[in-house]
């Protein structure tokens, strides 16, 4: 990935309502694509104990390494290797976060190596303050490598965001998994590779603490699928500066702008304080790649069917001022959680920018 606009939309894509199924376990094994669908519905399970040996997997040749230094073939000669592919503004990766941290955690002292490939869908997410941030912000203690320049990503044949990939002592593909789910399927290959005695005991279960995230959707066409708003792969913007008028009405699963916007590949710029977006949607959780302008962080106002958020839609980043206003403050280029509601339900939300400069990217929704 360069910095520059591609011709057409990418290939690759956050796993999130888009699954894939694996027909081999292999790298560069096919990838069928299915819209609305648990992954672990659509991934074959597989024989732990006999698991398929594949090719020596591609050395990480990243640009930079955080909380380790650089990890080469040799240096993971003899450990049983989790190449985790993810990206920090990714509410899927965000979401498998605690399961990797667990299996890092109980077996690191067995031989496991986590290394999270960061690799990047947007330009933010290339500037390694930003990640450091997120790494920090987010609990990643294993090592993380910088993959700018999708140069992993290209070796591995990946294309999704989460997917791991489970290499041997011997370096050799032995697992691929591709977005959320089958947690427990990953610990028995991870448990089998370092041949931990049967009765010896599992990784904590993180399900708890996951839940504020809200969680993946597991039954076609129940929520709004993933809605991205630059021109290349949304259908709200035109190319460059443009004054859209406020919407009257907004189909289900569609996102209209309201006021001076200006459209680009991957995002669009609020270019006035009260510009909008009006979103009709059908899910439980709301989130929002959201950047701040170049002035400093802005208060971002949401309203939920024309009025501020109910206590029972608020999430752990809603603010609520003298007011009674609700909104999230974006000070860093991230996702943003806007709504958490108590079930699966139809609503229209309106974020309103505080001021010009705003750049919003994608949303995602969860159930």
């Amino acid at each position: 990935m360069t910095s520059a606009l591609p011709d057409r939309p990418p290939d690759r894509r956050r796993l999130y309502l888009a699954v894939a199924l694996a027909l081999a376990l292999l790298a560069g094994a096919a990838v069928v694509f299915a819209a609305n669908t648990s992954p672990s519905k659509l991934q074959p399970k597989v024989d732990t104990n006999n698991l398929d040996v594949g090719p020596v997997v591609p050395a990480v040749n990243a640009v930079g390494w955080l909380n380790s230094a650089p990890l080469t073939p040799a240096s993971l000669s003899g450990k049983v290797v989790l190449y985790d592919f993810w990206t920090y503004s990714c509410v899927n990766c965000v979401r498998t976060i605690p399961y990797v941290r667990a299996l890092y955690d109980r077996y690191r002292n067995e031989g496991l190596v986590v290394i999270g490939i960061h690799s990047p869908e947007f330009d933010f997410e290339k500037n390694h303050a930003n990640v450091t941030r997120a790494v920090k912000d987010l609990g990643v203690t294993w090592p993380v490598a910088l993959d700018d320049k999708m140069v992993v990503w290209e070796a591995f044949q990946n294309n999704s965001w989460p997917a791991d990939y489970v290499a041997d002592s011997a370096g050799h593909l032995r697992y691929t998994h591709v977005g959320e789910g089958d947690y427990g399927q990953t610990e028995d290959v991870v448990r089998t590779l370092l041949r931990v005695d049967a009765g010896a005991p599992r990784a904590a279960d993180p399900s708890a603490s996951a839940a504020p995230a809200g969680a993946a959707p597991t039954a076609a066409g129940d929520i709004t699928p993933e809605t991205y708003l630059g021109v290349l792969r949304g259908n709200s913007a035109k190319q460059g500066p443009a004054t859209y008028p406020d919407p009257t009405t907004v189909p289900v699963d569609t996102a209209r702008l309201s006021g001076a916007w200006s459209g680009t590949g991957d995002y669009v710029q609020a270019d006035a304080a009260a510009s909008a977006i009006v979103l009709h949607y059908q899910a439980r959780e709301v989130n929002l790649v959201l950047a701040p302008p170049a002035a400093g962080p802005v208060a971002v106002i949401l309203e939920l069917d024309g009025k501020p958020l109910a206590p029972a839609y608020r999430t752990s980043q809603t603010v609520v001022d003298a007011g009674g206003r609700t909104s999230v403050l974006v000070a860093d280029a991230d996702m943003y959680r806007l709504v958490l509601g108590p079930a699966v339900e139809g609503h229209t939300l309106r974020i309103t920018a505080n001021a010009p400069g705003l750049l919003a990217y994608a949303f995602t929704f969860g159930t």
